[in-house]
């Protein structure tokens, strides 16, 4: 039935080229007419962050616990002394000071619609800091303090109450007794980080807050803008420019690969075109065949924006990646129009063209679209809509392949004339097989590098060295797969040339020695009654006890500081003889605290119909070590989860900005067995509705099964690791290794003759279409090499492993397989069984001479 579908459908767009051509390009362009109201999401999170994630849901509690309409902005800042000193002297702190007040300064002004603070709630972040700095500043002056100051670590002393400084000093030396010019029991700061936040309810605090990062970005780079250190300032727009540079670097590469491609196809085309076609037939079968990967693209994102979804960074690749996957079918349609060239009928040629490469050219695309439609259901946006618009720009592309290029190369060819086996035309348009009927596949003599090849893999030794190839392959594989760790670095986003990137061994030094975990409370428990009091420490003591916690030294509780006012005061009473009463934790005095610690944005309180103050939320945080590694840091998180889960009456959620990739992380392993199980699933059952033979659909699941395998093994060798990157580079890869398994197990069974003829007639009429595909593919991916960002590199290293592996297998592991088999198994099914051939019979069998025969008098 497909085969007369296929005929048919040849046979309809030889009647009416034009009309296909016009509604090819009416089509294109009807669906890329949104294609202006485009939208590129710049926010590395957001793109990164599920909208109905659990980070989606914690970052939802923690925008209402501190009253915020959008995520805000944050960064922070790095300063270390030039000579390497301690940066807690006075030069030091002066430069220090001067940046930070730049940055606080712009930060403090009010905004013109949210009339608060661009940096309220958080305006005083850093205060610890700014007190000791000051204190140490009076001390190098010689000025009187009459404030008591204790200059410890990780806690000091501000008029007795404990200032926590560990989250501003890193790399610290402690002393056991305190130095009297100062104070201080510090010795030496490596490094001071203070820590910025910015609202981003309005356009203007946005834009602001921006350029303000960004300037103090490029002015980092200059060394002589501060005299006495040197800093380095993070934050999400900073990141998410270099990451638009790295696409924008990818984008510029991938035109120089795809001029490599346009004329490498330019050669191809002009090596089975040139003779016999008019001089403008190469130029306008080049400029079609790359130009109908483009126009799907070009309508894939008009689809993508009419639904409302936004585009990202990393989505400036599709219309290469496509271009690459397209021009193969590009390869061998012409490459089936060329080997018909007997047939003198264009209306028939087409249709025999059709029957032969069209449930192959099928296979691969419906199978990429598939792939690629499964990458839809990853959690990540960006990547998932990538999936999503390479998938549909494949479909499209796919389309335009039968009803744009299709008719062009049947319009170019001229009617009535039909090239001879050696390129020549006959006199009066008839072919030296124009006998042979036009709607009979004809098997063409195979040319000599296929007759030896297949003479090759048909032999003991083509055997043997498969074999041989196989388990070096497979052991190399393996030890890839057993040794390729989950992780992730900030780094993989943007350019490693960047500054950034540069910095995140600094990063790496802070996230081992101080990380915060934050947890919001929003049923606080009622500390005068002893269950409950009893239950909240129980929950803070489990977190504590966790290896990478520090414990309670310093953990950031505010109900520490206030149960010792708490109970100083009821020690007070008690003195004067007001409470004779066994001391009972209570929030009598929770005014006089919360007016005496400046009313911390991390207490929410309400009046009652009493007048009397309530908590009603509040955050405290657990400091932990050992955070650089991502994986070691999703770990934590989750068991810190796993705590809080077991106290529900508290209703805490846990908050981590980048809580959804590292949620990605946990789960990273199952996602990429499961995703590729999935395809290879889809993939085998789109197969079966094209290969009428179980064995032949089971031998391609199994092939694209060892590609995939030998791929994840391959890359892990080639530095890659197991993160949301590498899943969506398995799942294109999945959908790319089809495209060279299904090619050959599709011609092998609808060729005649025994094994070995049918081995060398689907390689005669599919592998130089493979071969070119290839390398097509691999040099439009290839200048993406040069670009310094990991996530775009691990692409094309992918590439290449998939091109090199499909091929192994496609054109070697796979016919071999075909050969050995015994043949009762290979044709569990249907298998070799000649086409409907409704006329001319007796001249067919005429010229179906043994191939090999053919082959050797050929040669």
């Amino acid at each position: 039935m497909i085969e007369n579908i296929n005929r048919a459908w040849g046979h309809f767009i030889a009647k009416h080229p034009w009309w296909h051509i016009i509604w090819s390009l009416v089509f294109t362009c009807l669906l890329s007419i949104y294609i202006y109201r485009l939208h590129i999401e710049h926010d590395i999170r957001a793109s990164f962050s599920p909208k109905n994630s659990r980070a989606a849901y914690e970052n939802s509690i923690y925008k209402e616990f501190f009253n915020l309409t959008t995520s805000p902005q944050r960064s922070f800042v790095l300063f270390t002394a030039k000579d390497n000193g301690s940066m807690l002297r006075q030069p030091q702190l002066e430069d220090v000071y001067k940046l930070d007040s730049h940055l606080t300064d712009s930060l403090r002004l009010v905004d013109n619609v949210t009339r608060v603070p661009r940096c309220h709630p958080l305006c005083n972040i850093n205060r610890p800091f700014h007190l000791i700095s000051n204190a140490l500043q009076k001390a190098y002056n010689n000025e009187t303090d009459d404030e008591e100051v204790i200059l410890d670590y990780p806690l000091s002393f501000y008029q007795g109450t404990p200032l926590f400084v560990g989250m501003n000093m890193i790399e610290v030396q402690t002393s056991d007794v305190a130095f009297p010019e100062n104070n201080s029991k510090i010795i030496y700061v490596k490094r001071l980080i203070l820590w910025y936040f910015s609202r981003a309810d309005t356009p203007d605090s946005l834009e602001s807050y921006k350029e303000l990062t960004w300037d103090l970005f490029q002015k980092s780079q200059n060394s002589s803008y501060l005299t006495y250190i040197n800093f380095e300032i993070f934050g999400d727009e900073i990141a998410n420019r270099e990451m638009i540079r790295g696409a924008i670097e990818a984008t510029v590469l991938m035109t120089i690969g795809f001029l490599l491609l346009l004329l490498f196809v330019f050669v191809s085309v002009y090596r089975r075109l040139s003779q016999g076609y008019n001089t403008l037939a190469v130029p306008i079968v080049v400029a079609i065949s790359v130009l109908c990967p483009f126009m799907g693209s070009f309508a894939a994102f008009g689809v993508l924006t009419f639904i409302g979804y936004d585009t990202y960074a990393i989505m400036c690749v599709t219309p290469f990646l496509v271009l690459g996957i397209g021009v193969d079918d590009a390869f061998i349609i012409i490459q089936s129009w060329n080997q018909n060239k007997e047939i003198k009928s264009r209306s028939h040629r087409l249709a025999t063209v059709f029957v032969n490469v069209g449930p192959s050219i099928t296979i691969t695309s419906l199978t990429n679209t598939v792939a690629f439609g499964i990458g839809f259901a990853t959690p990540t946006p960006q990547m998932s809509l990538f999936c999503f618009c390479t998938s549909m720009a494949v479909f499209f592309d796919y389309i335009l392949t039968f009803t744009l290029l299709a008719p062009v190369i049947f319009l170019v060819t001229p009617e009535g004339k039909t090239t001879s086996e050696n390129g020549n035309i006959s006199k009066n348009g008839k072919a030296h097989h124009d006998h042979i009927s036009h709607t009979t596949p004809i098997e063409q003599p195979l040319a000599k590098p296929i007759y030896y090849y297949t003479k090759f893999i048909c032999s003991n030794v083509g055997r043997f060295t498969a074999v041989i190839l196989a388990t070096v392959l497979y052991v190399i594989a393996y030890t890839g797969v057993v040794t390729m760790k989950s992780s992730f670095e900030p780094s993989k986003a943007f350019p490693s040339d960047s500054p950034l990137a540069l910095s995140i061994y600094s990063v790496r030094s802070v996230f081992n020695e101080f990380f915060p975990i934050n947890i919001i409370v929003h049923q606080p428990p009622d500390i005068s009654n002893k269950h409950e009091y009893d239950r909240f420490y129980d929950m803070v003591t489990s977190l504590e006890s966790l290896p990478e916690s520090y414990g309670r030294n310093r953990t950031l509780l505010w109900l520490i500081p206030y149960e010792k006012l708490d109970r100083q005061t009821a020690d007070l009473m008690e003195y004067f003889g007001y409470d004779k009463n066994k001391y009972v934790p209570s929030y009598d005095n929770l005014d006089f605290f919360l007016e005496y610690a400046g009313y911390p944005p991390t207490i929410r309180f309400k009046k009652d119909e009493k007048n009397k103050t309530v908590v009603t939320a509040f955050q405290f945080t657990i400091i932990s070590r050992d955070m650089a590694e991502w994986a070691n840091r999703a770990v934590f998180e989750e068991q810190c989860r796993d705590i809080i889960l077991k106290y529900p009456e508290f209703n805490a959620t846990l908050y981590d900005g980048d809580s959804a990739i590292l949620a990605l992380l946990l789960s990273v392993k199952i996602d990429v067995i499961g995703s590729i199980a999935v395809t290879i699933a889809c993939m085998t059952v789109i197969c079966s509705f094209f290969i009428y033979n179980q064995i032949g659909v089971t031998l391609i699941a199994l092939t694209i099964s060892s590609i995939c395998f030998c791929l994840v093994g391959l890359m892990s060798w080639w530095g890659a690791d197991l993160d949301p990157v590498t899943i969506i580079d398995l799942l294109l890869a999945t959908g790319f290794s089809v495209d060279y398994t299904a090619h050959i197990a599709h011609q092998y069974y609808v060729k005649i003759g025994n094994r070995e003829e049918r081995i060398g007639h689907s390689l005669n009429e599919m592998c130089v279409p493979m071969l070119q595909a290839g390398i097509s593919t691999i040099l439009c991916m290839m200048p993406l090499i040069f670009v310094p960002t990991y996530a775009i590199v691990a692409f094309a290293k992918t590439v290449f492993i998939v091109v090199g592996v499909g091929l192994l297998h496609g054109l070697f592991f796979l016919p071999i397989l075909l050969y050995i088999l015994p043949e009762q198994i290979l044709c569990f099914g249907r298998c070799g069984v000649p086409r409907e051939n409704p006329a001319n019979t007796e001249e067919i069998n005429e010229t179906k001479q043994p191939f090999l025969l053919r082959a050797n008098e050929q040669n």
